[in-house]
């Protein structure tokens, strides 16, 4: 009987095993430099001619742009809770207290001004995706699970920090 028992145990699993097509092989990190994916606002003439407007533009500004337009969704990488599309470029700065005046020098109310993020300090793409292998056709593929924008990070005095994820975008 535990002959019988084992054997069926083995083919369930071989069987098991030949039913799944893709098998994960890793989960990998990749950096890319900002201003080296203009390959990829280039190619936009070829794919939609209405997106010629963007050839120049850094693809951080892209993504922000399209963020703040709403076709993209940012997440906190932190907090994992959702960005305002419209506070995109303001997204945990600091701001200033500004006073406003009248026309005879009086302080009529205060406001806050917010620095904005630019493109210029948003110098790599941090992509996170899963490398899968193919059974039956013996080939590698692999699946974009986020990309994160990475900002540089300085003191006020301008030493430099390091890299903060700004926002993350889910596939």
């Amino acid at each position: 009987m535990k002959k019988y028992t084992s054997t069926l145990a083995l083919l369930i699993c071989t069987f098991g095993a030949f039913a799944q097509n893709s098998i994960l092989v890793r989960h990998d990190t990749t950096l890319l430099k900002a201003e080296e994916c203009e390959w990829i606002i280039k190619s936009l003439i070829k794919n939609d001619p209405a997106l010629t407007s963007q050839i120049g533009k850094p693809v951080t500004l892209i993504m922000l742009e399209a963020i703040e337009k709403g076709k993209l969704k940012a997440i906190d990488p932190e907090t994992n809770k959702p960005i305002p599309a419209k506070d995109i470029f303001t997204w945990k700065m600091s701001g200033d207290t500004i006073p406003i005046y009248d026309n005879e020098g009086n302080v009529v109310k205060y406001e806050i001004a917010k620095r904005l993020h630019s493109s210029d300090d948003l110098k790599q793409l941090r992509i996170y995706q899963d490398w899968y292998f193919d059974v039956s056709s013996g080939k590698f593929h692999s699946q974009i699970k986020w990309i994160e924008l990475m900002e540089d990070v300085s003191t006020n005095s301008s030493v430099y920090l390091g890299k903060v994820a700004l926002c993350r975008i889910y596939y």
